[in-house]
Formats: structure tokens, sequence, C-alpha cells
């Protein structure tokens, strides 16, 4: 089965799931904080929120999510 989510509403789509991935990474950032993780895994934390931030802005373009199962 396959799935594909694109077309008018895609950029909403890809607005959702950036959103997401942006609570997802700062959830994760606040875990590994308190659990006083390495410097590299909370550089890696803070790169994987820019990028999801990143996500966001740029919202206007088309994007494009493919789905099989």
């Amino acid at each position: 089965m396959s799935m594909r989510i694109g077309g008018a509403n895609g950029a909403q789509w890809g607005n959702h799931i950036a959103g997401v991935h942006l609570h997802t990474d700062y959830q994760r950032l606040s875990v590994d904080l308190q659990a006083g993780a390495d410097s590299r895994v909370i550089s890696a934390d803070k790169a994987a929120i820019v990028e999801s931030r990143r996500d966001i802005a740029a919202g206007s373009r088309q994007h494009l999510v493919d789905v099989t199962v």
C-alpha cells in the first residue's frame, strides 16, 4: 500500500510535521539536560531544534510526504 500527501494541502502537512518534530526535539533536549547528558548529546539536540525551526520557517515551500507499507 502506498499513500502520498501533497498538492494544495501539502504545505499544511509539512508545517504540522515540522511542528511535531520541533516539539519532540525540545522534549529530548529538556530530558537530556535534566539527566546531565554529555555535551555532544546536548549539541546534537540543539542542532535538531535549529533544523526543525528552519523547516517551520520554510513553510511556504511545497512539502511532499511518501509513506510506503
